[in-house]
């Protein structure tokens, strides 16, 4: 991600429990969990549709489904029940506190965490986009040391988490971890890095290079030589797309580290990578990422010029990207001529201090 997680990060196919949105905002854990009233963990055993019609939300007419969901309980982590099956009744489509409209629903054999607010009517889902997070119904078992903490929102990191130690699919794996937020979950750390050392990830390069993305971006430098292993030992065959995550993760670390990491990956054979190196150099907000980027205008990959570009401009508060004619071939040719001129005015101001 992370988590933020920028549009460079895979997006995975494992989604059970999933949310149809037409807009669908950064998911907070910490919010989800401060929020809610009652979050019960346990399978979902049955879903039925009750009845159909339609609702109004933000000034327009939906077709509305009504459904309800028995839940087997395994234990109530926020709020009270004393039930050992919760039947909850909710309908779709339905609306957050703004107004935005969003088809939160639940699936039959699923086992996750469900997050809910009291309504007059009984309980309604607290965030219609993450009415639920699938977990693993097993714990991570006696041998297992790491315990992130006893309150509530570490209880459901800890849940969320568990299909890093046990049995599970790549895709359940990487689904959980696309769910960490970078600015709020770092507490998630001394689990992901247990995790690290364990043969299912290491065999998995995508739970593997995002483990590794995390902890960088949470700032735990000794994963470092990790990552440099991933990012640019080609023996390890790390796929462009993955070293993408490796490099974003990079950035956070402070211009003093991240600019060297970022100038020698502006330097790799895939060009997503260096694609990445080039936009997140621009994160650094570092004067010195301004001369990696200068020298790399001759990139033979059109996406890497225009990444370099894009972070020039932005570092700089120069804008070079409306044509101003339809032959963008000599548009391209001016922006690059434009950068070469600002190069050596800059080299011309450097000399003379």
């Amino acid at each position: 991600m992370r988590f933020f997680k920028p549009t460079l990060v895979v997006a995975f196919l494992f989604v059970p429990g999933f949310v149809h949105a037409d807009v669908n905002p950064t998911l907070s854990i910490r919010n989800l969990v401060d929020s809610s009233d009652l979050i019960i963990v346990g399978t979902v055993e049955r879903v039925q549709k009750t009845g159909a019609g339609s609702v109004v939300l933000s000034a327009r007419d939906y077709e509305r489904l009504d459904f309800q969901a028995e839940i087997r309980v395994d234990e109530t982590i926020k709020g009270e029940t004393a039930v050992s099956r919760f039947i909850l009744n909710y309908s779709t489509p339905s609306a957050d506190n703004w107004g935005n409209v969003a088809n939160g629903s639940l699936e039959a054999n699923t086992h996750g965490v469900v997050f809910l607010q009291k309504t007059a009517q009984g309980y309604a889902f607290e965030n219609p986009y993450t009415p639920f997070l699938a977990t693993t119904p097993k714990s991570c078992g006696p041998n297992w040391r790491v315990k992130l903490g006893e309150d509530a929102y570490h209880k459901v990191l800890q849940r969320l988490l568990a299909v890093l130690c046990m049995p599970s699919s790549p895709g359940e794996k990487n689904w959980a971890l696309a769910r960490l937020n970078w600015d709020e979950d770092s507490s998630a750390a001394p689990f992901l890095k247990a995790a690290l050392g364990l043969p299912e990830i290491q065999s998995d390069a995508v739970a593997r290079t995002s483990i590794l993305s995390d902890l960088l971006a949470w700032k735990d430098l000794s994963v470092l030589p990790l990552a440099e292993q991933e990012l640019f030992d080609p023996s390890r065959r790390t796929p462009g797309y993955l070293k993408s995550n490796l490099v974003l993760g990079m950035s956070r670390l402070g211009p003093q580290l991240s600019v060297p990491l970022l100038a020698r990956a502006l330097k790799l054979t895939e060009p997503e990578g260096r694609v990445a190196a080039a936009r997140f150099l621009e994160y650094t907000n570092s004067q010195d990422a301004i001369d990696v980027l200068l020298t790399d205008l001759d990139d033979p990959d059109r996406e890497v010029q225009f990444a370099v570009m894009t972070s020039l401009g932005n570092l700089t508060n120069q804008h070079w990207w409306r044509p101003r004619t339809l032959d963008l071939d000599s548009h391209w040719s001016a922006c690059i001529e434009h950068w070469r001129e600002f190069e050596a005015q800059r080299n011309t101001n450097l000399e003379k201090k």
